[in-house]
């Protein structure tokens, strides 16, 4: 006997062991094209063909998608390792000539040579049929113990769809109790619960039925006494078109328990609307004494009561704003500015040739009383002490606001164009103005700077926002 050489050996004793192994092994060349199938793997597919190229993997041996159309051959995780991709735990269904079908589980992964060139691509498989029966029949068990479970609480019933009808399979007692008959089983929905509202119900369980996920349907039902709510999840069993799985539980009390609070909301709504109107005339009243009382007083003292009022009516017109627009907390910022420049600071900071410009860029947005409140404290300050300090007698110019809302920060100006005190854009400064400036500024975490300019003054102010409150 001539004795085979090594390499020889070696091939007869890889094969040999390749066709041991309970996983399936498919070998292609650079091409695609099929030269080794080993043992497990002709089993599988019940056939052992080589020489087949990508393109026909999927009809020379039977090759389905899981939801059994025919598998797209570009996309086999073989086709795939073959082009250089690697597929790992891939399903697929292979029907076998004798009308069985397989479910298998492959991965696939190009096979490279010693200088890392491609020469072809293996694919492992393994048969996971048994597996899947078995979670199949572990699914139609639980579904039967969930049918018959008596869950405390619940209302629980197995029904079948036939056809414009419905069945009671199986409930438990609290069911049958709610529908008045001793036990649940074969009755038909009409029977039960009459033509008119068992066309209702049918209509629903129908709709749920085509549905993969659990379907939850909420619902009023008229009792001789009083409506009652319920709320159930429809749920279409495993392997079964026409079966569903309902369990119902009695919202009633929850139901009471919302228009409750539905009514104690609307209560509170009436409230905060009645005091932001009266917050708002109790302030404006305060703002007409102290108007009464600059009649009455010296230069001096008359300029600190109209900067007193300038602040009372700033935070008098945020609650005007709160009650013409019902709302309770917020305001739209920018609107609320330019409404205090135009009415507040024109009319406080008054002086003859002075005008006041306002000018915004970005979105609007909507800040909460305790955010913009100090704000708009901030704008009225500087601006009137921009009319105030940065002109001289007999000067004409203009005191310019602007806002601007970029990503997450708003910024706003306040500048003006004259040549009065610089000294009064000292942040140093100790001026009641300039110290209120200051402690609202740290409230709201802004920076706040002065910057050069050819002419007058520029303050410029930076805070974050919160992205969630823009309104547009």
């Amino acid at each position: 006997m001539t004795p085979l050489p090594i390499f020889d050996l070696g091939q007869v004793a890889l094969t040999a062991v390749l066709d041991q192994l309970r996983e399936g092994i498919i070998v292609t060349d650079e091409r695609g094209s099929i030269r080794y199938v080993n043992e497990a793997a002709r089993v599988m597919h019940g056939v052992a063909e080589l020489d087949v190229v990508p393109e026909d993997y999927s009809e020379r041996y039977h090759l389905f998608t899981i939801e059994g159309e025919p598998y797209p051959p570009e996309k086999l995780p073989l086709a795939q390792a073959v082009g250089g991709a690697t597929v790992v735990d891939a399903p697929w269904v292979i029907r076998r000539p004798d009308g069985s079908d397989v479910h298998a589980i492959g991965t696939a992964k190009p096979l490279l040579g010693e200088n890392g060139e491609q020469v072809g691509a293996v694919l492992t498989i393994r048969d996971e049929s048994e597996t899947n029966r078995t979670r199949g029949e572990l699914r139609d068990s639980e579904d039967t113990v969930r049918a018959f479970f008596e869950t405390a609480g619940l209302y629980t019933a197995v029904i079948d769809l036939t056809g414009d009808d419905f069945e009671f399979v199986m409930g438990n007692s609290r069911m049958a109790a709610a529908l008045g008959v001793e036990t649940l089983k074969g009755q038909s929905g009409t029977a039960l619960l009459g033509e008119e509202r068992a066309d209702g119900v049918s209509a629903l369980l129908r709709t749920a039925a085509l549905s993969d996920d659990p379907t939850i349907l909420e619902f009023p039902w008229r009792e001789e006494t009083r409506d009652r709510w319920f709320v159930s999840t429809v749920t279409r069993m495993h392997n079964a078109r026409r079966r569903l799985f309902v369990a119902t539980l009695d919202i009633s009390d929850r139901k009471a328990a919302e228009r409750d609070l539905a009514t104690a909301l609307a209560t509170k709504d009436l409230l905060l609307h009645e005091v932001n109107h009266r917050v708002k005339n109790s302030l404006q009243i305060i703002s007409s004494l102290l108007k009464l009382q600059e009649r009455a007083a010296d230069d001096e003292v008359t300029t600190r009561l109209r900067e007193a009022r300038g602040r009372v009516e700033t935070v008098a017109r945020v609650h005007e704003r709160l009650y013409d627009t019902d709302a309770h907390d917020r305001v739209e910022i920018i609107a609320y500015l330019e409404d205090l420049l135009s009415h507040v600071v024109a009319s406080v900071g008054h002086r003859d040739g002075i005008s006041f410009d306002f000018s915004h860029s970005g979105g609007r947005f909507e800040l909460g009383v305790e955010t913009s409140v100090p704000l708009a404290l901030i704008m009225v300050e500087m601006a009137i002490n921009s009319a105030k300090h940065a002109y001289g007698s007999g000067d004409t110019g203009t005191v310019s606001v602007s806002t601007e809302i970029a990503g997450e920060r708003l910024r706003m100006a306040i500048c003006n164009d004259g040549e009065g005190v610089k000294s009064a854009a000292n942040p140093e400064s100790s001026s009641l103005g300039q110290r209120i400036v200051s402690a609202l500024a740290a409230q709201l975490n802004a920076e706040t700077t002065y910057l050069p300019a050819d002419r007058g003054t520029y303050f410029e102010l930076t805070m974050p926002l919160a992205a969630k409150a823009a309104t547009s």
